[in-house]
């Protein structure tokens, strides 16, 4: 079978929409449009019917680092070597940078047949929140003067700038900051996603920070948090909340590259693809 690799744009918006529906995954169209704006992308289509088979998108973070995500393939067409010559392509266009991914089970072995190791897991907890308001008085809305601030943080949990990203996620989500003796330390972002709610980035130096922050965004109704799997505190909080863990993704990487060290972690995934 000869395949096609089309570069993805917002004019792919129903045909990639399609395959996420296609997989169960719960992307609205918003979503999908906000991860093509960020970044690149290719289609893979039969060369001689021209139907689209997959998708699979990437983000350059700070000429630093690269993430892989979104990578479909439309149910018929797996077994048949597509997600493979995608996920190539993609590497292909991502050039020499360090790729970071988050894997399904199924799609795990490919990733490491392609080079990529496991060096983290995140787990995936959604469901209806019923948590408490709690009130910290260090955390507080975040205003268009924190911004610089926030970005600056963000580059030393995330290991690579990403301001494009936060400035498309903060423009529709609202933001929660924790400061420290006058200093911002932390910072959260809840947004609508998917299902309903999802809260991430969490950026702090401690779980406990990081629970103010979720306490403070998170509203009664469905709400979706993907942490690493050993924030215990964190975990319990979302689960004492009424979140359920609804799947485990290991975090790989291709290439010279380690998560920073701290003080600031991430305690919470913008998402899956974008980190």
């Amino acid at each position: 079978m000869s395949l096609t690799f089309s570069p993805v744009s917002t004019d792919d918006l129903d045909a990639v929409s399609g395959l996420v529906t296609a997989v169960s995954w719960p992307h609205r169209p918003a979503d999908i449009d906000m991860m093509i704006r960020l970044g690149g992308g290719r289609l893979a289509s039969d060369t001689a019917s021209g139907q689209v088979l997959g998708v699979g998108l990437f983000w350059a973070f700070g000429g630093t680092l690269a993430r892989i995500g979104l990578v479909i393939v439309a149910p018929e067409s797996q077994g048949r070597g597509v997600g493979r010559k995608l996920v190539l392509r993609l590497l292909d266009d991502t050039a020499d940078l360090p790729v970071v991914l988050l894997a399904t089970d199924a799609g795990r072995p490919l990733y490491e047949s392609l080079g990529f190791t496991a060096y983290d897991t995140s787990r995936q907890f959604q469901g209806i929140y019923n948590g408490e308001p709690s009130a910290d008085p260090r955390v507080r809305p975040g205003k268009d003067s924190d911004l610089a601030q926030i970005a600056d943080l963000d580059a030393a949990a995330f290991g690579a700038r990403r301001d494009a990203a936060l400035a498309a996620l903060t423009e529709t989500g609202e933001i929660s900051v924790l400061s420290d003796n006058g200093t911002l330390t932390g910072y959260a972002i809840a947004r609508s996603f998917g299902r309903g709610t999802t809260i991430g980035p969490i950026v702090a130096k401690t779980e406990a920070d990081a629970i103010a922050l979720v306490s403070a965004l998170a509203r009664p109704g469905f709400l979706r948090v993907d942490c690493p799997a050993n924030a215990a505190a964190l975990i319990g909080h979302l689960t004492e909340a009424g979140l359920g863990n609804v799947g485990t993704s290991p975090v790989m990487v291709r290439g010279d590259w380690r998560a920073p060290a701290g003080p600031q972690k991430i305690f919470g995934l913008a998402s899956h693809a974008l980190g």
